[in-house]
């Protein structure tokens, strides 16, 4: 019996020392065969969990030091235990020149006060995720990092080690450096063009001043010289140039006029008086002022507005957008053409349109009718005069007012110019 004792104690010290291939031989006595039995059962057993777990631990290791993610494992003393095999690369050391160091001898230095305030937290919650801090190489380099680590814990549960993982975000600052500079170059470049645009603005209102001056005296001598015997008598050819002059001193005015109003739409300074007055009123007014301009190529211009309801809105403006749309309509109208104009209640809203049987507009030249200096046709040779600046004084007038533009038409059969107003301030706020 104490033989075998002997045996089986040799055999569990050669276990110990990792020698899993010795053997116990049988024994005549039953009971020790038995002990033999579960002892070779044991130690196959066991060889078989230490040669799992030994695998298990390779793999571990392969992925831990293979891995494209910087790692380290850091005691509580932030003494570094270990890292794999990119940290070491990208810091420029060796495995045996990092190992027993402090993380912060890694650090940028302007980075040390925020790594510290990250290691407090790490004490205090047990894991920090994606803080960023900067490291420095061994040549003097500095990267950016985005750093996350969770703690390790002893069977009490107290915090004794930490696993982190450590990447690399160089180009991701880069590009966001980049969007930095981009933006702020963005900002100076609108704040140039804003100061640009006041410095547009500024101009076109002491240009438009300035030609205002000389206009009104050209324009007051032509009426003078107009009326009979104010300022002499003068013959059919004299009287024939000043009506010229005095036409084109209206035209003028009237482009003056239109740089005028573009200028306060842009910059949002256009004021309206608002008063209660008929639909009917004011497309009557319309009629009536603008049937003249139909004279020489004998337009029929014809008014179907049957509304009577009141509406509140700025007079001259609405009265302003209806005479553009219908100059508009007069140019492109063929002699003994047609022009109608009509305004009908919808809801809580009134809709006006004006309707031409003219040239109509192409389908892709549309869209672009309503911006600044838009011209359908822009060549020299053009048949129709104008800055370009009506319809969209037109559509700046009709949203100030709280309303909305549009047109429909079609190459051939002529275009419709609608538009639609709140019949009341409360509607349209």
């Amino acid at each position: 019996m104490s033989k075998n004792i002997k045996i089986l104690k040799d055999a569990l010290d050669e276990i110990a020392k990792g020698n899993f291939s010795v053997t116990v031989p049988a024994d005549s006595n039953p009971e020790i065969n038995e002990l033999v039995k579960s002892f070779s059962w044991m130690s196959e057993s066991l060889k078989e969990r230490i040669d799992h777990l030994t695998e298990s631990e390779r793999k571990y290791r392969n992925l831990y030091d293979q891995s494209l993610d910087m790692c380290r494992i850091v005691n509580a003393q932030n003494i570094i235990l270990d890292c794999n095999k990119a940290y070491a690369e990208n810091l420029g050391y060796t495995k045996e020149e990092i190992i027993g160091k402090t993380i912060f001898e890694h650090d940028a230095d302007f980075s040390l006060d925020a790594h510290r305030q990250m290691i407090e937290t790490w004490k205090k919650e047990g894991k920090v995720l994606n803080v960023e801090i900067w490291l420095k190489r061994k040549n003097g380099t500095t990267f950016p990092i985005l750093l996350s680590s969770n703690g390790v814990f002893d069977r009490d549960g107290k915090l004794v080690a930490s696993n982190t993982i450590i990447r690399d975000i160089t180009e991701i600052y880069q590009a966001r450096k980049k969007i930095e500079e981009n933006e702020a170059l963005i900002k100076k470049q609108l704040e140039e063009l804003k100061e640009a645009d006041e410095l547009k603005s500024q101009f076109a209102s002491m240009v438009t001043h300035e030609l205002k001056t000389p206009f009104v005296p050209i324009k007051g001598y032509c009426e003078m010289l107009k009326e009979p015997g104010m300022l002499g008598e003068l013959n059919a050819d004299q009287m024939e140039a000043v009506m010229g002059i005095y036409e084109n001193s209206l035209r003028l005015e009237g482009l003056i006029a239109d740089v005028l109003d573009a200028q306060k739409l842009d910059m949002h300074k256009m004021k309206f008086k608002f008063e209660d007055f008929g639909v009917d009123e004011i497309m009557t007014m319309v009629t009536k002022d603008l049937t003249s301009m139909m004279k020489d190529k004998q337009i029929e211009f014809v008014n179907l507005t049957k509304d009577t309801s009141n509406i509140t809105a700025d007079k001259n403006r609405l009265y302003q957008v209806l005479r553009n749309l219908v100059g508009n309509a007069v140019d492109f109208v063929p002699e003994n053409g047609r022009i109608e104009i009509s305004a009908q209640s919808n809801g809580n809203d009134v809709i006006f349109y004006c309707k031409d049987n003219g040239i109509g507009i192409p389908k892709d030249k549309q869209a672009g009718l309503f911006k600044k200096f838009y011209q359908i046709d822009t060549s020299v040779k053009r048949k129709h005069g104008g800055t370009g600046l009506g319809l969209s004084i037109c559509k700046g007038i009709v949203e100030g007012l709280g309303g909305k533009i549009w047109l429909e038409s079609e190459p051939g059969k002529g275009t419709t110019f609608y538009f639609s107003l709140p019949k009341s301030r409360e509607e349209k706020a």
